[in-house]
């Protein structure tokens, strides 16, 4: 058992070293850290707790047209399909 758990551990090692998932985690911690899209995701979240859909719908529409976003959900499907890969090599 440990053998196996050393390879999974150098596999996910070799998946984070990947430019692809690099370029996912880097985009994911400048979304993480813009003031302007947390401030849209809580007003986002608050619309939808108060039910206000159409005005929910239309921020989420200038928060989805953020390059930054546009960059990051390329990038987090890029990163999906190599997992995918990975997942269906492995079964």
């Amino acid at each position: 058992m440990d053998k196996i758990i050393e390879e999974a551990k150098s596999l996910r090692n070799d998946v984070d070293s990947l430019p692809e998932i690099q370029e996912y985690y880097r985009l994911k911690t400048l979304m993480e850290n813009d003031e302007e899209l947390r401030r849209l995701r809580t007003e986002i979240a608050r619309l939808a707790k108060e039910g206000k859909t159409e005005e929910r719908k239309n921020l989420l529409a200038v928060y989805n047209a953020n390059p930054l976003v546009n960059n990051y959900n390329i990038a987090m499907e890029e990163a999906k399909s190599i997992l995918r890969a990975i997942k269906d090599i492995i079964n």
